[in-house]
């Protein structure tokens, strides 16, 4: 390696000393007689190591030490005296000079000083290329880095902290814990987490925040780093946003569930997604479905999943009041509008305001209310009973009917303009007896349900509990299922749902299961929510990759790694065995 060197001094001795001592190695020299031409030199160029007198014709070598630490920080400095003056090494030493020789100068020594500066140099831009390296690194990176130091303050960020966290260069130096208000009272433990694990290790936590309406999925990393006596420095803290991979997860795994609702059946999956796609719109929505097929549930799934979550969401059952009460009761009404209004009531629309409005059972108001719910949508105002005063309401209209309101509208008992008002776009909710596959785990959530709610501990059904439940059309849809179970759970004392525990007339309608007689004489055989630890994949597993594989056993056996002839017993054994005659018809 090549360095290049100035040597400062008027005497020819020293000048051509130096070169010969260092001639085979491929080094520059420049040469200056005084303080002055040295001075000048430097300003036109750099040099790796500078080896000077201590006095000058027109200075000090002390003088020319200074030059070097104020403006070339990357260069070395050798003092050479005539004779040993204490003082001035030691000044030379303390102002920062790599080294000094006394002449008369031994050639081994000045060889030795020359192989220190190119060692020297080679560890320094070792180190600038790993420095350069991190940095792009640093910079380059998708995730948030922040450099804490002690107390929680800010060292450095890289440009992802901006974009994520908005946390800029005028947050160096100030309190993480006061820069992101949002982000620090969940991030806390885990940097207390970081500090008492020690060095070596990372503590990690998922945090999930909603920042604007805006759900964010957040991977955050805290580890400790340390001086080179291991003294602790400081927490680096490292944030990724793993929102979208988990919107991407959910847009390509089958969803159990969503927002209240449950089901994985595909008729299920197709009321996800077109929720989802409403969601974030303020069109009006008509929810059709036989009575108990969860139809306010889709409706607070719509506000949920929406923009307007965080207002208030009113649900108002339009056949459960009278007819001259609705109008109150939707529109609010003035002291003294009819009798017994002794005081203003505000209505339901104006609860609602920046929110939601839920009208079940649409079909069901007057013609007259008929007219003024038109004039809401058409215009956003809304009238007091008694009161002509319009008054402006930002409110999102979702109803609901298990009608026909093409049938009425034929009928002249439900306006044809408003029903094309209400019916931008339609949710209809399947009934049960289209997607029994979902029964298994509605009937877990009932369960759940019901433990929690009646402090119990049931863990399943039996074999011919299912199979019985599985053979009913359920006209009631899933609430019925609800209050057959509701039932069943109050009237058993074990942790097994069996045949006896369901309702008389339930039991009446559906005769008990031919091939389920031998599991009655024998107590029932529980269906519970999935196989003992260790003896192969559980019912949840079992169910989804049939599903999957659109109920080829082979197929779906192969998956789940264990024979057809196994899978088939187990889906008897959890009851799946009903589901697959029907499922595979559908296909």
């Amino acid at each position: 390696m090549s360095i290049k060197i100035l040597i400062v001094d008027n005497d020819d001795f020293i000048q051509n000393l130096v070169p010969v001592v260092i001639s085979g190695s491929d080094h520059a020299t420049t040469i200056a007689t005084s303080l002055q031409m040295a001075m000048e030199v430097l300003q036109e160029q750099s040099f790796d190591l500078v080896i000077t007198v201590l006095y000058l014709p027109d200075g000090s070598g002390l003088q020319l030490l200074n030059e070097i630490q104020k403006n070339h920080g990357r260069t070395n400095m050798i003092v050479i005296t005539s004779f040993p003056d204490i003082e001035m090494v030691r000044a030379a030493l303390r102002g920062g000079a790599f080294d000094y020789l006394i002449k008369p100068i031994m050639l081994s020594e000045r060889m030795d000083a020359s192989e220190c500066t190119i060692e020297q140099k080679r560890l320094q831009e070792d180190r600038e290329v790993l420095s350069n390296r991190l940095e792009a690194i640093f910079r380059g990176v998708d995730d948030a880095i922040i450099v804490l130091g002690e107390g929680g303050r800010i060292v450095q960020v890289n440009a992802a902290a901006t974009r994520l966290l908005g946390l800029g260069p005028s947050s160096i130096n100030q309190l993480l814990k006061a820069e992101t208000t949002w982000l620090f009272p969940t991030v806390e433990p885990l940097l207390q987490q970081a500090l008492e694990e020690g060095e070596g290790q990372r503590a990690v936590r998922m945090i999930t925040m909603n920042e604007g309406g805006v759900e964010r999925i957040l991977n955050c990393t805290a580890s400790l780093f340390h001086d080179p006596t291991h003294n602790t420095q400081g927490t680096i803290l490292v944030v990724r946003d793993e929102s979208r991979l988990a919107v991407l997860e959910r847009e390509t795994k089958t969803r159990q569930g969503w927002h209240g609702l449950v089901g994985f059946s595909q008729p299920m999956q197709a009321i996800y997604e077109l929720i989802e796609r409403l969601a974030e719109v303020d069109t009006t929505v008509l929810i059709t479905g036989e009575t108990g097929t969860g139809k306010e549930l889709a409706a607070r799934a719509l506000h949920d999943a929406g923009s307007r979550r965080n207002s208030p969401f009113v649900a108002v059952n339009c056949a459960a009041l009278p007819a001259g009460l609705l109008e109150s009761e939707l529109f609010g009404h003035v002291r003294g509008a009819f009798t017994n209004a002794i005081r203003d009531k505000q209505g339901r629309f104006k609860m609602a305001d920046g929110g939601t409005i839920f009208l079940d059972e649409i079909g069901d108001i007057p013609m007259e209310t008929q007219v003024r719910l038109l004039r809401v949508l058409q215009e956003q105002v809304i009238e007091m009973v008694g009161d002509a005063r319009p008054i402006k309401v930002d409110v999102r209209v979702v109803t609901a009917t298990h009608r026909r309101l093409s049938e009425l509208v034929r009928e002249g008992r439900f306006r044809e303009d408003l029903y094309y008002r209400l019916k931008v776009v339609e949710i209809h909710m399947p009934p049960l007896r289209e997607h029994k596959i979902d029964l298994p785990i509605l009937v877990e959530h009932f369960l759940a349900k019901f433990n929690a709610r009646l402090k119990r501990a049931v863990k399943g059904v039996s074999e011919e509990v299912m199979m019985a439940l599985v053979e009913y059309n359920w006209p009631g849809n899933v609430r019925e299922l609800g209050h057959v179970l509701e039932h069943a759970m109050v009237m058993s004392p074990q942790s097994i749902l069996v045949w006896s525990n369901l309702p008389p007339d339930f039991r009446h309608i559906v005769p008990t299961p031919k091939k389920a007689q031998q599991a009655i004489s024998r107590g029932g055989r529980p269906l519970s929510s999935g196989q003992p630890a260790g003896t192969g994949p559980d019912r949840e597993t079992i169910l989804q990759c049939l599903v999957d594989s659109h109920w080829q056993l082979q197929v779906a056996a192969s998956r789940l790694k264990i024979s057809r002839s196994t899978l088939w017993r187990r889906m008897k054994t959890m009851g799946l065995h009903h589901f697959m005659k029907s499922e595979k018809n559908k296909d």
